[in-house]
């Protein structure tokens, strides 16, 4: 394995499950009207334990805030009430692990990543490498819960982390493909040369409202989209007298 691998797990089976929760939470972000209309997020497989294995198409989208207060991971780890984890691996000895329990609280353990140099403590001087959601500007420097990957929001029997601990101080390929076995995802690194193709999450953002600059009002179109243009067909009144010169009965015809 060469480069970068990233995937996240989470402890839900079903992909169409995931799929409303991650549209419930980026429905929650801003979105530019640049944005395009179908979004893909990354690649989507279910494993016989009970998980399921996301690559994401962008790089540390995930771990991306959005503009918010709390990183994508902890808040749809929340809004399916369940936990998950990432493995971030870069070649050959830097590998990060990001929990998120089912609350949406966030423990990060390994190397630190530059991207993520601002955001894993609170700043309230807790050096436990938990963010609250509650940094209001101040996590310009990251806090890491412990410099050697390890298991402390995800359940693991004590075999497993036993075992992580034994692999933390050999290869950083070994380590990463046990941390997604836990999941029952062995080998995942070499998804990147066998890409899956069990199922797809992709985002369509919110429709952006447009205020009309004739009438004032306000309405409702998709990026992309050109917007109609509605057209009134006149009003046809009938004429006093036909092409022979005589009165239709409805308008002849009296009004009661």
């Amino acid at each position: 394995m060469t480069g970068w691998r990233q995937a996240v797990f989470i402890r839900q089976r079903r992909i169409d499950v995931i799929q409303r929760a991650l549209s419930t939470i980026l429905d929650d972000e801003s979105w530019s009207p640049a944005t395009p209309r179908r979004l893909y997020v990354g690649a989507a497989d279910a494993s016989s334990r009970g998980w399921t294995m996301i690559v994401p198409d962008l790089a540390n989208f995930f771990l991306d805030r959005g503009g918010l207060a709390e990183r994508r991971l902890c808040r749809l780890a929340r809004e399916l009430r369940c936990p998950a984890y990432e493995v971030d691996v870069r070649d050959p000895v830097a590998i990060t692990l990001y929990e998120a329990d089912d609350h949406g609280r966030l423990r990060i353990s390994g190397a630190v990543m530059p991207l993520i140099a601002a955001g894993a403590g609170d700043g309230e001087g807790r050096n436990d490498g938990r963010d609250d959601g509650r940094n209001e500007g101040r996590d310009n420097v990251v806090e890491i819960a412990s410099a050697v990957v390890g298991f402390g929001l995800v359940a693991v029997p004590d075999d497993i982390r036993d075992r992580v601990a034994e692999l933390a101080g050999g290869r950083t390929v070994a380590l990463a493909d046990y941390l997604g076995a836990v999941a029952g995802f062995p080998a995942w690194t070499h998804h990147a040369d066998d890409p899956i193709t069990a199922g797809e999450l992709v985002y369509e953002p919110p429709r952006i409202l447009a205020r009309d600059p004739a009438g004032g009002r306000i309405t409702a179109r998709l990026p992309g989209t050109r917007e109609a243009i509605a057209r009134t067909a006149p009003r046809v009144v009938p004429a006093p007298y036909d092409r022979r010169g005589r009165r239709p009965r409805s308008v002849s015809r009296p009004r009661r």
